[in-house]
Order: structure tokens, then sequence, then C-alpha cells
């Protein structure tokens, strides 16, 4: 019988001699069961609540070739306890250890008990999409600065064209030099823009691939499967993100120009080309928008003097995506919405009801409490500070450095 096949097999029935096809799999007891051990299973107490999947969604999360399960190779145990001191998962001997000096450890089950809603896995998936949004928007500018420089390139040769009306038969030598030289370096920059692209494209498809794979995690491991999964998803988005950022910051904006030689008419004879083709590179301003994050936090639990449920109103098919908010002196609240397609101020008053939003022209990352607001853009191309008068809800005049 072929491995893979046997693995097919339920577990509780090869222990009785028998064979059958399993269909489920139990991530806890990590072995597959059919269709009546399955119901069995479900009815003893000891293993009602263990996470049970399908035996394809499993080997789903198998393929993604990312660690679920964490081991302690110092105490040869499995890791089941969070230190919080250090945001690290332990194993119990590692808190007589190590970890001894440490805050007590929890259990890693009652950490990872909301995982897949947990603002760890939150702010992972959030800033994996925009990082994705901010890739394809750099990617339509490469493509925009590509027709740029091709419209650069039509205009320099009708400049060397005119230019050469008014000049002898002297010039078809020096007009052969000076679009040689725009071809040899408009192709340049054009394979400089095309290698830029390209890499840009295969970043794209990696935080893509990081994205599908928290979705797998969501909809197929269990709590604490998507913990871990999502921890390892983390360091290689980081890794990725680096590398990303240390790219942008050596992309540069390209124009292409022409400087004509003014002496041409009095010197022909002696001039040896029409002008220089000058290749210009401007900032881009790309290394801003991927900002340090920090840790991604792990929930806890806080004491609060006054719960208030508010549920932020969605006006539009585009999710609302909050990453900051402020109390006024008049009690209203003011949540950022950094969705790419949103950008906007969402104003709720003391009882969480909707007031109104303010629409914002580029996407806001923090808001600063006063009579007036000052919003922070740092996706934005051109560094800047935006004021907003909330008494009015119009922009005053933005603060450039």
């Amino acid at each position: 019988m072929d491995v893979n096949d046997k693995k097919d097999l339920c577990s509780p029935c090869e222990f009785k001699s028998k064979t059958k096809i399993a269909t489920k799999w139990c991530i806890d007891c990590k072995e597959p069961l059919c269709v009546s051990c399955y119901g069995n299973h479900n009815s003893h107490r000891s293993s009602m609540n263990h996470h049970v999947i399908s035996i394809e969604g499993n080997k789903i999360l198998e393929s993604l070739q990312i660690p679920l399960k964490e081991y302690c190779e110092v105490h040869d145990q499995d890791k089941d306890l969070y230190c919080s001191s250090h945001s690290e998962i332990i194993c119990l001997t590692c808190t007589q250890t190590t970890h001894g000096k440490c805050e007590p450890a929890v259990r890693l089950s009652d950490v990872t008990k909301s995982a897949k809603t947990s603002t760890f896995v939150s702010m992972l998936e959030s800033n994996i999409v925009e990082v994705v949004d901010e890739l394809r928007v750099i990617i339509r500018d490469r493509e925009n600065n590509k027709e740029e420089i091709k419209k650069q390139k039509t205009e320099i040769l009708d400049t060397v064209k005119n230019y050469r009306k008014c000049i002898n038969d002297k010039l078809d030598q020096v007009e052969h030099i000076i679009t040689e030289d725009l071809k040899v370096k408009y192709e340049r920059s054009n394979l400089e823009i095309d290698n830029n692209v390209r890499f840009l494209n295969d970043h794209l498809n990696e935080f893509d691939e990081i994205r599908k794979k928290i979705d797998i995690l969501k909809d197929y491991a269990s709590n604490t499967q998507t913990f871990i999964g999502a921890r390892a998803l983390e360091k290689t988005f980081h890794y990725k993100e680096v590398m990303l950022t240390s790219f942008l910051e050596l992309i540069q904006n390209i124009n292409i120009d022409i400087e004509m030689n003014q002496d041409i008419f009095v010197t022909c004879a002696d001039i040896k080309s029409l002008g220089d083709i000058r290749v210009k590179t401007l900032d881009t301003g790309y290394c801003n928008f991927l900002k340090n994050r920090g840790q991604y936090p792990i929930d806890h639990q806080l004491k609060l003097s006054k719960a208030l449920e508010i549920k932020i109103p969605q006006e539009s098919f585009f999710r609302s995506t909050i990453l900051s908010c402020i109390i006024l002196p008049n009690k209203q609240m003011i949540f950022v919405d950094s969705h790419a397609r949103n950008k906007r101020l969402k104003v709720l008053n003391e009882n969480g009801t909707h007031d109104r939003n303010i629409n914002l022209t580029s996407k806001p990352f923090d808001v600063i409490d006063n009579n007036k607001i000052a919003l922070s853009f740092p996706w934005d191309t051109h560094k800047r500070i935006g004021i907003i008068n909330i008494t009015n809800s119009k922009s005053e005049p933005d603060i450039f450095f």
C-alpha cells in the first residue's frame, strides 16, 4: 500500500485491525478519523472540543511549509506556554530555567484563544494588504515614468530635427551622434525601469502568497496553529519587507532632456554633437511608505473603567482600516480610516453614533488632539502634515518638510 494512502486510513480503526478511509483529521490528537470514529470522537468529553478539520484541509495546511507547532530542542518537549515578558513561546522547563525570573507564563491555548480575530493577525494581514496596494501604486508610477520618458524622447527628437533644418549638411553626422546617444541612454533607462518593475512584481507575488497563506490558516488551522503560523509568516514578511525597503531606497525617478549647443551656428564646422543627452534621477519618496511598524502586539486583557461597544459604520464596499483614534474635549471620537480606498476621518459622538466623515486626499496614519487636528501622511510621496479644523471640517494649508 502506498505511504500516502496509508496515511489517509482511520487510525482508531487500524488499531482494531480494520481498514477504513479517513475523512477527518484531529489536530489535537494528530490522527485521521473515519466518519464513525469522528462521531465517537465528538461524543467524548475529553475530545469534543478538539479542533477537527477535513483530510483535505490538513493537506493544505501541510503544504504551507510553515511551522504550526514549536518544539523546545533544549528540553526535548513541546512548547505550550507563553512568556509575556519576552513575547516568546516556551516549554514548562523553560519557566524554571531561562525564564525563571519572568512574569508567570500562561498557557499558549489561552493566549491564542482568539488568534484568528486578534490584533496580531489583523495587523499582519492589514500591513500585507497595505504593502500590496502600495506596490501596485508604485508599479503604476513606474509605468507612467516609462511613458513620460517616451514622450520626452519624442520631444527631444523633434527639437533635434528643428535644429537640423537651420544648419547645413555637416549636421547629418552630428545628428546621427546625438540620436544614437539618446537611443542608448533611453534604452538603458528603459531597461532600468523594467528591472525595477520586475523586482517589484516578484515581491508583490510573494506578499500575495503570504496573504493567501494567512487566509488558509484562518480557514483550516487551529488557533494555536494560526498563531504560530502567523508568527512564521511575520518573520518572512518582515524579511521581505526589509529587502524591499533597501531596494526602494535605490530607485530614482528618471528624466531625459537635452541641452542644446547655442554656438552651433557660429562654429558649425567644429561641432561634433548637437548637445548632451542628460538622464536626471529624482527622489521618488518610495522609501517613506514602509515604516517601522514595531513588534506585532499580543492581545492582553486590560482593566477598563468604562466600556463602550462602538460599531464603525460601513458606508461603502471597502472595509475600514482603523489605525488610530482620539477623544476630543467635547467627548466626540475621531477614528483614522487608512484604507487605501477610503482615506478619511470618521467622527463619532460620545454614545458611539456616527456624526460625520472628513474625506482626505491621502492615506492618514496618526492624529493629534486639539481644536485643530494634525494628521501625518507617511505613505504620501510628499513629506507633509495636514491640518484640519474640527469645527468646520475644512483643511488648512499643509506643513511641508
